[in-house]
């Protein structure tokens, strides 16, 4: 956590030094806003810090912070609305949008910034490994489905560090992994290097869209598994459908708290409906994250866990 404070202007710095529920490691968010007060979010609850009110300034010079005074070179993650910082974290911004015809160049005037605090849980999925590994050793294709806070990519995070590197129960001895990390957040990569553990036998392509990151590694990687983010776009279904016919295994992930919820995205439903997938797991908003929920057979059109057994 000081490694994200010092970026902070010096007036939030200090503010947020002497703040001790910053400790441990329940902080999910820290957000900013001009003319409101400091927003903290933890995994449970959120509060103010009322006794100050964020400035212009304040948004200006951590953003400098942020970037070390060299906003042009973070660009192209600004288009996506956000910048990476080292550690993983990432730092949502909002504020005044530029566009050249229907295309979004980034921001004028900076009005808000959501930090988004980056953690491992090693062994988080460990307790679920055996819903994703059949008797056989196969990989079962599966939908990992949650709401926001419930820890969707740090639970694809550790499964794929756990598929890569094998795991002694069940006896599964890894396998060549590809990871398309659309966005940066899976393997956290900053300045070309994943902050976080992604596993021995993982490739990692980042900041790559879905499709050309399914046809590069299916062509030149030559993964069992291909691990990405989040669903839900009119291309996936042929994305899918080409990984599938090439004897590739798929594990990613979708918004949604339950296998109806996905379902009412219209390009999912068809996904789910053309039998792609083999399980679904749904994880729930808890106090730790990446807690399984429920387990769903698609061919034995079941449940085969609930967070009840």
């Amino acid at each position: 956590m000081n490694n994200i404070l010092k970026l902070f202007s010096g007036g939030l710095g200090e503010i947020l030094s002497d703040q001790s529920m910053l400790s441990g490691d329940d902080t999910v968010e820290i957000r900013l806003r001009i003319n409101s007060p400091i927003l903290i979010k933890k995994i449970n609850k959120a509060f103010f810090l009322d006794n100050y009110k964020v400035t212009k300034k304040d948004i200006d010079d951590t953003v400098a912070n942020l970037t070390r005074n060299s906003i042009h070179a973070f660009e192209k993650e600004i288009r996506g609305g956000y910048i990476t910082i080292e550690g993983g974290h990432r730092v949502g911004i909002g504020g005044d949008c530029i566009y050249e015809g229907d295309s979004f160049k980034g921001f004028k005037n900076i009005t808000s910034l959501n930090i988004r605090i980056a953690r491992e849980y090693p062994g988080c999925s460990q307790k679920y490994i055996k819903y994703f590994i059949s008797d056989h050793r196969n990989i079962y294709n599966t939908l990992i489905i949650g709401p926001p806070l419930s820890g969707k990519t740090t639970f694809i995070r550790d499964l794929c560090a756990n598929l890569s590197d094998g795991t002694k129960n069940p006896d599964f001895e890894g396998c060549d992994t590809t990871l398309i990390d659309e966005r940066g957040e899976i393997s956290a990569i900053y300045n070309g290097i994943p902050q976080m553990y992604v596993g021995c036998r993982t490739d990692v392509l980042s900041y790559c869209m879905k499709k050309e990151g399914f046809i590069m590694g299916i062509r030149a990687l030559s993964p069992r598994i291909i691990i990405s983010d989040e669903l839900g776009s009119r291309d996936d279904f042929e994305i899918l459908q080409y990984a599938l016919k090439s004897g590739v295994n798929i594990i990613t992930t979708a918004h949604g708290f339950s296998l109806d919820d996905v379902k009412k995205n219209l390009f999912m439903k068809t996904i789910i409906d053309n039998n792609f997938f083999d399980r679904a797991v749904i994880l729930k908003n808890s106090i730790k994250p990446g807690i399984v929920q429920e387990v769903y057979d698609f061919e034995r059109n079941k449940v085969i866990f609930n967070d009840l057994d």
